[in-house]
């Protein structure tokens, strides 16, 4: 069983919101949309000009994912010819953890969904650590909680301290 599929079983008997229910994921709090927000402006400005960074991108896996955010080389977008989910897979997922989420959960995305799509790394960003974990493919995690996260799939290179500077 995908991990997805638990999440919705596990929870509580409440009401889900569109946004749960479309994305089959929980909605993000301010912690979770701070640090996307963060984290995609550091990457769009240290790495314009070599890849885009779309948001909350729907990929075109079973069951349906989207993560917060994606790297993609840079690209042209044809606007005439979009699709409402993305065949061609990320060079790399970030999802960022949500308080009922385990990263348990965010690993079998990455297993499951992310890796067989062709996915090279996966970031799971751990807000309560203040810290990242980098999966990629052949079991190879990197972790990264102060200094420099190298991710070797893409070369990206940022200050993890930076992620999380509004965090107390």
């Amino acid at each position: 069983m995908v991990r997805d599929e638990v999440f919705f079983e596990t929870q509580p008997e409440t009401e889900l919101s569109d946004y749960e229910i479309e994305r089959n994921k929980p909605m993000p709090n301010i912690i979770h949309g701070t640090i996307q927000s963060k984290l995609s402006r550091m990457l769009g400005n240290a790495f314009d000009g070599q890849f885009i960074f779309p948001n909350e991108l729907g990929l075109n896996t079973t069951p349906p994912s989207t993560p917060d955010i994606c790297v993609y080389p840079l690209k042209k977008l044809d606007i005439k010819n979009v699709q409402a989910k993305e065949s061609e897979p990320p060079l790399t997922t970030i999802e960022i953890l949500s308080p009922n989420q385990s990263i348990n959960e965010l690993a079998h995305k990455a297993w499951d969904l992310y890796f067989p799509l062709g996915v090279k790394s996966s970031w799971i960003v751990v807000p309560e650590f203040k810290a990242i974990h980098i999966m990629l493919p052949g079991d190879v995690n990197l972790y990264f909680d102060k200094g420099i996260l190298k991710d070797p799939a893409t070369g990206i290179e940022l200050e993890v301290e930076k992620v999380f500077e509004d965090l107390i």
